[in-house]
């Protein structure tokens, strides 16, 4: 989910708080050396930061303050690790708020459009819409890492779908808790009105990330960093 309307000053301090130290550990024990020596895997962590803000463009406005898209971290994250997606999303972000910012300028003059970015969206679309799935995601990926039943399927559809559809609830969850204590409350009131909708989303967040995982993990094994063969087919 996204904000539509800009959050006050603790909204805003607390989403950055909460966010900026976990990225910055993510961007420290990220494993560049493994990027740097594989180009395949530079074009598509590069086509998945474009791909995720070209999705997060196809939002459903919930009464100008909120919006629901497609958010695809989990599958994000099960191929890239728990760093990369956060780094991905985090560039995601950036790149669809600085899409946004020539739009806002059509419709306010240039002051005003940069005041408003000076106290951005981005920290607390960040962690509602990045680091709270993919760090969901990498929970689920630890307790599937631990189950005695080994089969592809449990990562595919106990992950890949399963987990997509719980972080959607997850999302609207931590978003009233945030809000409520941030006192946030036109994010709040309309968050707990429409709390519906993340339900509706739980289906198809859950498809299409059960779908991308398990056609990458069938097709490029190699390049899903927490997919395992030596577990997942072990007899």
């Amino acid at each position: 989910m996204n904000l539509l309307l800009p959050p006050d000053s603790a909204l805003f301090w607390l989403s950055t708080l909460l966010g900026l130290p976990l990225l910055l550990v993510a961007i420290r024990h990220a494993p560049w050396q493994q990027l740097l020596v594989s180009q395949t895997r530079q074009h598509i962590m590069f086509a998945a930061v474009l791909a995720l803000a070209f999705l997060w463009l196809l939002q459903v406005d919930v009464r100008g303050t909120i919006a629901i898209h497609p958010l695809l971290m989990t599958v994000t994250t099960m191929v890239f690790g728990w760093s990369f997606a956060l780094i991905i999303g985090a560039c995601a972000l950036v790149a669809l708020e600085l899409y946004q910012l020539p739009l806002r300028s059509f419709h306010m003059d240039w002051d005003m459009a940069l005041a408003q970015f000076e106290l951005s969206t981005v920290p607390v679309d960040f962690c509602l819409s990045v680091l709270v799935p993919a760090s969901w995601a990498w929970c689920v990926l630890w307790l599937v890492d631990r189950w005695k039943f080994k089969n592809p399927f449990t990562y595919f559809w106990g992950v890949g779908f399963f987990g997509a559809m719980l972080s959607c609830l997850l999302i609207g969850v931590s978003a009233i808790l945030l809000f409520a204590i941030t006192g946030s409350e036109i994010h709040l009131k309309n968050t707990q009105e429409h709390f519906f909708v993340f339900i509706l989303m739980t289906f198809p967040e859950g498809f299409a990330n059960g779908l991308i995982a398990t056609v990458m993990t069938v097709l490029y094994p190699d390049l899903v960093k927490t997919y395992r063969d030596d577990w997942y087919l072990k007899n």
